[in-house]
């Protein structure tokens, strides 16, 4: 829990005005208001038209003081975007990924945390969840206590998120079913994951099952930042990528979570949805906002080749001399980096 002094750091480094929109983290609730009122010694501050963003359950005016707030965040003017102060962990390039932090996307997305489905044998539930994932082609997948990959001492959850779901099998309980295995390595299923070479191992050797094709948000950030000359922190969680990258705040996570324990709280379920529900709005942000840019500037160029020309006339011509001038114009894509993604030996393909 936090101290009052350290709750007090936190209101001092956000500046507060009447009026603004806040959205608030307690310890269990996260809430959105209007700023009514500012104690004198920041230690309480009040607010109107409170809102639970969970439950949509309504407040009226409500007083919070220092003791029991985990966070607050200042929405934008215009009500879009959440404002937090800048993070330690975000990436040098000054241009800013923060479109999918609008009011109405972090709203579903604490939705689809708190409204997780927690499998633990297979029941009804299970197969219904099974019949549902297997429609699905993008699938996020996070596995919880493979810290040390095959080494681990008892791989705890596995979750799996579509755009809209949140599922978490409970594997120390009822271990890789026939069907979690074809969600894992059939490649008709395009997969999400950070830091794949520890669920690639704690799978192949623990469990048997050969990892699929998989888009790993950790390599996309290495070589991001490879490609960009920049210097690759070792061990980058998902915590980083996901604060740095989507300007989530810095206590987002419950860092001291415990996957061993039996039986699963509701707070460690909760907080196994948030280790699955960002990587596919990361491998969304890092393909068409980062690494097909260049190839999204050239389609622009060449959609504008023919209306840019606002002379009736004139167009004619362009249409009918000038396509080839058009399709020169485009730039070449590159279609790898020319980096070494990790400096880690190759191993073969086959390899048991």
């Amino acid at each position: 829990m936090k101290t009052q002094k350290e709750n007090s750091t936190i209101m001092n480094k956000i500046d507060l005005v009447l009026g603004q929109t806040v959205l608030l983290e307690l310890e269990e609730e996260c809430l959105l208001g209007e700023l009514l009122h500012v104690g004198s010694d920041r230690s309480f501050i009040r607010l109107s038209n409170v809102r639970d963003m969970l439950t949509k359950d309504s407040y009226g005016i409500q007083t919070y003081y220092n003791s029991e707030i985990r966070n607050i965040q200042v929405i934008s003017a215009d009500k879009g975007n959440i404002q937090t102060g800048p993070s330690a962990n975000a990436p040098d390039n000054p241009k800013q990924f923060t479109k999918l932090l609008t009011l109405e996307n972090l709203q579903e997305t604490l939705e689809q945390i708190n409204n997780y489905i927690f499998i633990h044998q297979t029941d009804v539930k299970y197969h219904d969840s099974i019949r549902y994932l297997k429609t699905q082609l993008h699938l996020g997948i996070a596995m919880e206590s493979i810290e040390h990959g095959r080494h681990s001492t008892s791989p705890s959850l596995l979750s799996i998120a579509t755009h809209d779901s949140i599922y978490i099998f409970d594997i120390k309980w009822m271990k890789i079913t026939d069907e979690m295995r074809d969600l894992l390595s059939n490649d008709r299923y395009r997969r999400v994951l950070h830091n794949g070479r520890l669920v690639k191992d704690v799978l192949q050797h623990k469990f048997g099952v050969q990892l699929g094709k998989c888009f790993d948000v950790m390599v996309a950030h290495i070589a991001i930042r490879k490609t960009e000359g920049k210097i690759v922190e070792e061990g980058v969680s998902l915590q980083a990528c996901v604060q740095s990258y989507l300007k989530l705040p810095d206590k987002f996570f419950y860092m001291n979570a415990n996957f061993d324990e039996r039986p699963v709280s509701d707070t460690t379920k909760r907080e196994a949805a948030k280790h699955v529900v960002f990587l596919l709005p990361l491998q969304d942000l890092f393909i068409h906002e980062i690494m097909l840019e260049p190839f999204y500037s050239s389609c622009s160029n060449y959609l504008q080749s023919l209306s840019r020309n606002p002379d009736f006339i004139s167009s004619l011509t362009d249409l009918r001399n000038k396509n080839g001038e058009a399709i020169e114009a485009v730039a070449p894509v590159k279609l790898g980096i020319d980096v070494e993604l990790l400096d880690v030996p190759e191993q073969e393909s086959n390899r048991s």
